[in-house]
């Protein structure tokens, strides 16, 4: 096992960007991701996909949480937000971060940090660093 603080990765996003992300994912890094995975359709409500998505985390056993969203202010992040508050108060650290990218994913994923302070911190370096513009050129 590798070494650092264990965290249980849940990405919860519009459908099907969520299993995009971890297909994305997969082909990187030549195996699945260990990531919980929430595509949300415009149909669903919120209180069944915190129910489920609570049980899975606790099922972990690990006692710190990243959920990572694609857009704040949306029913995604209004379901992450609820799993945050129901894990929180079960004694979980749970992070939220919202804009997931593939360099978000993949950091997530892969960082071994020893503390989770460093581990969020790498993750946002990481996601920051992954966003470039590149300005045209001139014949």
């Amino acid at each position: 096992m590798p070494k650092g603080v264990q965290v249980a990765v849940v990405l919860i996003t519009h459908a099907p960007l969520g299993q995009a992300l971890v297909a994305c994912a997969q082909h990187v890094l030549q195996r699945a991701p260990d990531v919980l995975v929430a595509d949300i359709l415009p149909t669903d409500f919120p209180e069944p996909w915190i129910d489920q998505l609570a049980s899975d985390v606790r099922a972990t056993e690990k006692s710190h949480v990243l959920i990572l969203c694609d857009l704040y202010g949306s029913t995604p992040y209004h379901i992450a937000a609820g799993l945050q508050r129901r894990l929180t108060v079960r004694g979980k650290q749970v992070h939220l971060m919202s804009g997931v990218n593939v360099c978000m994913l993949l950091k997530a994923v892969t960082d071994r940090s020893e503390t989770p302070e460093q581990y969020i911190e790498n993750v946002l370096y990481a996601t920051q660093r992954g966003i470039v513009h590149q300005a045209p050129t001139t014949p």
